[in-house]
């Protein structure tokens, strides 16, 4: 009995570092390896997205002093100190890299090394989870490349690399599928939950309510199966006190407190996300959406879905099996399995009715939708992108289908009919790959920002701070400005009224710019500053004391003496 256990260990860890090993060489086949060098980040600003946004954040973190909470950072906002948390810079690998931050090069990204570690954790995290239904080690390790390579995770690679990051969803199911582990402390379960939640928090807040849908599966399972409330009860008051604890120190209840953003229902998902490839796939055509439902999506990609419907025939295969009438088999098989049935049923319906909510969609048409109240609405608006709360279905449908797989009698059917299914699923997405690769792979990039020159450096002489005015409604879509200035302010050492954030406060933040382009207008601007235009009607004219100058195409002014 030892034996055999000592074996199955050897096994997991067999399974686990065979899946890293395969996410690293899928990342490296895809991206490439010059993206991890933490020295290189031409390839961050050249690339069109958010990345800037979370690469800029990391620098002025870096700059600021260590304050309580200790997850702020200074000079990106007029309202104040945010949280990095604000501009998804990982909080993570943030804090730890500010810790040793003395050690570090002037110029280091964490960006690319990030990925790689989270297609390495995603191949060894869904190995072992494939394992706990098929003892196969090459099967499991194979299959993998499924998960890896998951249409969810490729889209959120090098542009929301946070949400790279999914690897903790296979962590939760991980957990559900060992619910029934022989702990040697029964206090571990509740132990490894706070854990996943703190983790949620440090990586992405989006995930705070995936990891708990998969934990509501857990809490369900455990008290049909065991009878008891005792551990189900510990594991979501550890996890959910923690979880808030750890929020409150990286400063996510920091000054106002803004988790709030609008949008709530243009981010949602469409109920045909598991069979709309976006324009991803070699084969299947986009199919209609509403809004901006892009944010949903969980195209399964062509393979798995293939797999889904082998797995329906399997399932009937395997009822007529038992020799008895179709019917009696078939009500036996769902008495077997009938809470595992029910429960994830409930966690892929709260899946997958979160993620289209408020407004329910199919193809081009809205089906349904909700008026919330406010209360509820409030909290819902802290995820206004729900759609990307498909992904928890996306997984437990991957895993469901290639345990179902499992159950066939022969190991050489299993493997041909997984790895066949794996073959059509690469050969789907391999155009996508191809485009990543040439967008990233690449080592030769070289960046130049357009406001950086000795021009610069005179006007911004004495000065500690770009004023951007006035502010319309829409500055957010002024990414690729606030790009330039910010890495210009943060080398040296300049701040900023305003930056693209995830969270903020517009009216906060355009009543400084307000104010300040009266006194500008007035003629009693500030010489400390230098002032950005985002509104080229609004350069005061005939004004004495304001020099007006374009630089990288952008009008400035200072105030001369």
């Amino acid at each position: 009995m030892k034996s055999a256990l000592l074996n199955n260990h050897k096994n997991q860890l067999i399974v686990f570092i065979g899946g890293c090993i395969l996410g690293i060489i899928a990342f490296g086949s895809i991206f490439g390896f010059a993206v991890v060098n933490p020295t290189y980040d031409d390839w961050i600003f050249h690339s069109a997205g958010d990345m800037g946004q979370h690469y800029l954040g990391w620098k002025f973190y870096r700059n600021t002093s260590w304050t309580f909470p200790f997850g702020l950072i200074d000079g990106l906002s007029s309202e104040g100190m945010i949280s990095c948390i604000y501009t998804d810079s990982i909080p993570l690998l943030a804090v730890f890299f500010k810790l040793i931050s003395p050690v570090l090069p002037e110029t280091f990204q964490y960006i690319g090394l990030w990925e790689l570690i989270s297609y390495m954790l995603m191949g060894g995290l869904s190995a072992l989870l494939v394992y706990r239904y098929n003892k196969n080690p090459l099967f499991c390790i194979t299959v993998s490349i499924f998960y890896i390579l998951a249409p969810a995770t490729i889209a959120r690679a090098m542009h929301h690399e946070a949400l790279s990051g999914q690897w903790i969803l296979i962590l939760g199911l991980l957990l559900c599928a060992y619910r029934e582990h022989n702990w040697k402390h029964r206090i571990t379960p509740v132990i490894l939950w706070t854990v996943l939640g703190i983790l949620a928090v440090s990586i992405h807040i989006y995930f705070i309510p995936m990891i708990y849908m998969i934990m509501l599966g857990y809490i369900l399972s455990d008290i049909f199966k065991s009878k008891k409330a005792v551990r189900p009860i510990a594991v979501f008051a550890s996890t959910t006190f923690f979880s808030l604890i750890f929020m409150y120190g990286i400063g996510a209840f920091y000054g106002d407190g803004n988790l709030k953003a609008g949008g709530l229902g243009i981010y949602s998902a469409n109920y045909n996300a598991f069979f709309n490839s976006y324009g991803y796939s070699k084969f299947l055509k986009p199919l209609n959406t509403c809004n901006n439902n892009s944010e949903g999506m969980g195209y399964l990609g062509l393979g798995m879905i293939l797999l889904g419907f082998m797995s329906i025939i399997v399932t009937f295969y395997l009822i007529e099996k038992k020799n008895k009438p179709f019917l009696s088999a078939l009500k036996d098989t769902a008495a077997e399995y009938r809470t595992d049935l029910i429960i994830c049923f409930i966690v892929i319906a709260a899946s997958m009715f979160l993620a289209a909510s408020p407004i329910g969609t199919f193809n081009g048409r809205v089906i349904y939708t909700i008026n919330y109240p406010g209360a509820i609405n409030n909290i819902l608006e802290i995820f206004r992108a729900s759609g990307r709360f498909i992904w928890v279905s996306d997984y437990i449908l991957f895993t469901a289908f290639l345990a179902i797989i499992s159950k066939l009698d022969g190991k050489k059917t299993v493997c041909f009919a997984a790895f066949l299914c794996l073959g059509i699923q690469l050969l789907d997405l391999r155009d996508w790959f191809t485009n990543l690769h040439t967008a990233f792979a690449s080592d030769k990039i070289n960046y130049q920002s357009p406001v950086q020159s000795e021009k610069m450096d005179e006007l911004s002489d004495g000065a500690d701070e770009f004023i951007f005015l006035p502010l319309p409604r829409n500055y957010l879509e002024y990414r690729d400005m606030y790009y330039a200035f910010a890495e210009y302010a943060c080398d040296n050492d300049m701040e900023l009224s305003s930056f693209y954030l995830a969270r903020a406060d517009y009216d906060i933040l355009a009543e400084y710019a307000r104010e300040q382009l009266e006194l500008l207008s007035s003629g009693n601007g500030r010489d400390d500053a230098v002032y950005v235009f985002m509104d080229t009607d609004s350069v005061p004219q005939n004004i004495n004391g304001i020099e007006i100058y374009e630089i990288g195409g952008y009008t400035l002014a200072v105030c001369s003496d």
